[in-house]
């Protein structure tokens, strides 16, 4: 299932703890986790409260971000994806980035960070 692929693939030693808010979802990993991944046990927890989950944690917010064509750089430059049938482009723009100390200084550090 999509819930043991998580605790699978996902789960690192430097995740905190996995909330689940639905009690059969929760049942199920704990049953798992018990047999192939015994660490994770006691970090697995049901949520039970009053906003929704996802609301709490803004998973709409960052999916939205995840999936939006632009991508804004820490620089001020910024990345806008495209993606056709038979290609994808990556198209690196400086932005408000003028942190070099000429346009090619500014040109090669933005696409050294969009390569990051």
């Amino acid at each position: 299932t999509l819930a043991q692929r998580v605790l699978r693939d996902m789960v690192g030693p430097s995740t905190g703890s996995i909330l689940v808010d639905s009690r059969t979802t929760t049942a199920a990993m704990l049953e798992w986790a018990r047999v192939y991944t015994p660490s994770v046990v006691d970090r697995i927890q049901h949520y039970s409260g009053e906003r929704p989950l996802f609301d709490t944690a803004n998973v709409d917010e960052e999916i939205a971000r995840a999936l939006s064509r632009r991508v804004d750089l820490k620089s001020g430059g910024y990345l806008i994806i495209d993606q056709t049938e038979a290609l994808t482009t990556v198209d690196v723009n400086t932005g408000g980035f003028v942190g070099g100390r000429n346009f090619d200084d500014t040109i090669f550090k933005t696409n050294l960070e969009a390569a990051q």
